[in-house]
């Protein structure tokens, strides 16, 4: 998904949208990879907060439910548990 979605939504005619769905597809290609670096994350977890900040402008607030907040903290568990798939 992280890597058909961009490309799919090529076809839509607005690129701002387009570019914060790349831009989370990227967040989640970079935190399910099999090899993971500490300082990798530590780049990638401010990016989703400022794609985040840029969602909140385009989409209406009925999107961001309590679900979308936790995609801060995701960059955290790899440090503390290890890799994605291995669990």
């Amino acid at each position: 998904m992280q890597d058909l979605l961009p490309i799919a939504l090529r076809a839509a005619k607005d690129s701002d949208v387009v570019d914060l769905i790349c831009a989370l597809s990227a967040f989640f290609k970079e935190l399910c990879a099999k090899e993971l670096l500490v300082e990798k994350l530590d780049d990638i977890g401010p990016n989703v907060v400022i794609t985040l900040c840029k969602m909140e402008k385009m989409f209406p607030p009925n999107f961001f439910i309590i679900m979308v907040h936790p995609l801060v903290h995701l960059t955290e568990e790899p440090k503390l548990r290890g890799l994605v798939f291995c669990r």
